[in-house]
């Protein structure tokens, strides 16, 4: 079976725009009227908004898999530690009327405490975490360049 994994994803939101703006872009190529300045107006309105809708849909897509190739490199080149779980909350986005949620945790680096917080989360991973701790990825010269890996921290899950 497969491990049930906490993040949320998002890559897959971005296939609505593109989609929708290929639409556009098709319909706008088709020869609809003999009269050309209109053929062209057309084209420019409507398959110019599709264009714009693609762009949209394929930056989604392209932030989605940045984040996941940024948290890779952290996972391979960052320093690794634990940290500790202080608050589980929702944020102000839903998807499908359910509100996502934020791991918050803390830990002190070189006498500094500093707070760290999680992606966008499905489920709460308090239960299962091992010793209530998270494991945190970062990024020794840029300390704002962080990844919670909440997946890697929890035990086995499976979700039937």
């Amino acid at each position: 079976m497969k491990k049930k994994s906490f993040i949320y994803q998002t890559w897959w939101i971005g296939l609505i725009p593109m989609l929708v703006g290929f639409i556009f872009i098709i319909v706008a190529t088709v020869n609809i009227s003999a009269i050309s300045d209109f053929r062209f107006i057309f084209l420019a309105v409507f398959g110019g908004s599709g264009l714009f809708i693609f762009m949209i849909g394929l930056l989604l897509i392209g932030y989605s898999k940045h984040q996941k190739v940024k948290n890779k490199w952290l996972k391979e080149q960052g320093i690794k530690m634990s940290a500790e779980v202080i608050d589980f909350q929702g944020t102000a986005r839903t998807v499908n009327n359910n509100r996502l949620t934020r791991l918050t945790c803390t830990a002190k680096i070189n006498g500094t405490d500093y707070i760290f917080k999680s992606q966008p989360l499905r489920l709460n991973p308090v239960p299962f975490l091992k010793n209530g701790l998270v494991d945190v990825y970062y990024d020794l010269g840029n300390m704002k360049r962080y990844f919670i890996d909440v997946d890697g921290s929890v035990r086995d899950v499976v979700e039937l």
